[in-house]
Parts: structure tokens; sequence; C-alpha cells
């Protein structure tokens, strides 16, 4: 079963920190996340999909929290912070530095007066999608012994990635210009932050294996947006 939520600037994306990445729970401010993520009784989140490549990252690396700030919630480079004091240090303005960090069009351009309905766009910085087994699987999974508990986690995994593979493949598109109106396939791969959770989100906490996988919109070495279309029924 997969449900979706998107992630825009301001609430979306501090929902993201003070939740998802911790649990589904309530991170109190100035708790470091690795801190709060083991209090909670859950992994570090981690990186997914082809397009890690693209920019520095690789296959299973921890999403730190700058990471994670400046990618799902600013929409720039996980490693922005040293390019930016590279390209400075290079002789190059603020703005320079700045923009050659953004990874696709930059959020201002939504908000700039020359935008055509500026007042009504706003960006989306991400794409959530949940991972979760039918009830039986994770019923199974909360009362049987250990050996069956990592035998379904491994069919999540296995699941959740051949689902993140076929979205690559199949369904994850570029589009640019106005309205989106040029449109082109993702031959990079996307960037995907998977977080596992163990309970629900319910005030009574109920045992549910599942995955929260945040899928960036910005791509790597694009100059457009990336989007999720709806699959062809």
């Amino acid at each position: 079963m997969i449900s979706r939520e998107d992630f825009r600037p301001g609430d979306g994306w501090r929902y993201l920190f003070r939740g998802v990445m911790v649990g589904d729970g309530r991170r109190p401010a100035g708790k470091p996340l690795r801190a709060a993520q083991e209090e909670a009784g859950v992994p570090p989140g981690v990186w997914k999909g082809r397009g890690v490549a693209a920019v520095g990252l690789a296959v299973g690396d921890v999403v730190t929290e700058r990471q994670a700030e400046l990618l799902l919630g600013e929409g720039r480079h996980p490693d922005a912070d040293r390019i930016e004091r590279d390209l400075l240090a290079e002789g190059k303005s603020p703005a320079q530095a700045r923009r050659a960090t953004v990874l696709g069009r930059p959020i201002e351009h939504n908000q700039s007066p020359e935008t055509e309905e500026a007042k009504e766009r706003t960006a989306r910085l991400g794409m959530g999608l949940v991972f979760r087994a039918p009830s039986t699987a994770h019923i199974a999974w909360a009362l049987m012994d250990d050996e069956t508990r990592r035998v379904l986690e491994l069919c999540q995994d296995i699941a959740r990635d051949k689902t993140l593979a076929w979205l690559e493949d199949a369904v994850a598109e570029i589009r640019w210009k106005s309205g989106g109106k040029n449109r082109a396939r993702v031959r990079d791969g996307l960037i995907v932050a998977v977080f596992r959770h163990y309970e629900s989100r319910a005030v009574d906490s109920r045992p549910l294996l599942h995955d929260h996988a945040v899928v960036s919109t910005a791509l790597g070495g694009r100059t457009g947006r990336g989007a999720i279309r709806r699959p062809p029924s």
C-alpha cells in the first residue's frame, strides 16, 4: 500500500524534520537529529535512487539534517555550503555562489512579480510516499519471532526499492517552460530519502512496519523541476 503527500516551503518541510525524520513523533527543539531518532527507536534515514550520484552521494548514505534542509527544504545541492564557500573564494558574488547551488528553478521564481500568476504558485520541494505492507503482513511482523520479522523487513525493503526503481524508469519526468509544456523522462534517476518506522502515528502507537520515502523534485544537473506524473491506468 502506498500513500502520498507533498512537501512545500514552510510547514511541509518542518513536518518532515519534526516528525517523519524522527519516527512520526515530536522532536523537542534543539535536540540533535540522531539523538531524537535513537530516542524514538528508529534508524537514521538513508539516501536511495540513481539520482544520488549526480549530487555526490551514494545509495545507503545516511541522511544528515543539513543535507535534508538544503535539498528537501530549499531545493539546493545537499553540499551547497561547501560549494558556496569555494565559489566565494574564487571571487564569485554571494548571489552567484548561491544560484550555483540551486537544483532546477529557484523557489524565488514562483514568488517573483514577473512570474505569471505568481501568487497562485507554491513550489513543491518533495513528494512523500509511504510504503506499508498489507495488514496480515505487519500483524505477523508484530507477533512472530525475530527471524520472521527479519524476513518480513527484507520483503519490505525489496518491495519498496523495486517500486522506487519503477517510478524512476516508467513514471518520473522532468518538465520546463510555461505550464510545464515541455516534458521528458528523468534519465539520471531520482533522489529519495527513506525513513523506516515501526509504529503508527496514532495515539496508541500500534506496531506498524512502514517506510517514508521523500522524493526530491530537484534533480541533479537539470534545469527544470522533477515531477511524478499519474501512472497510466
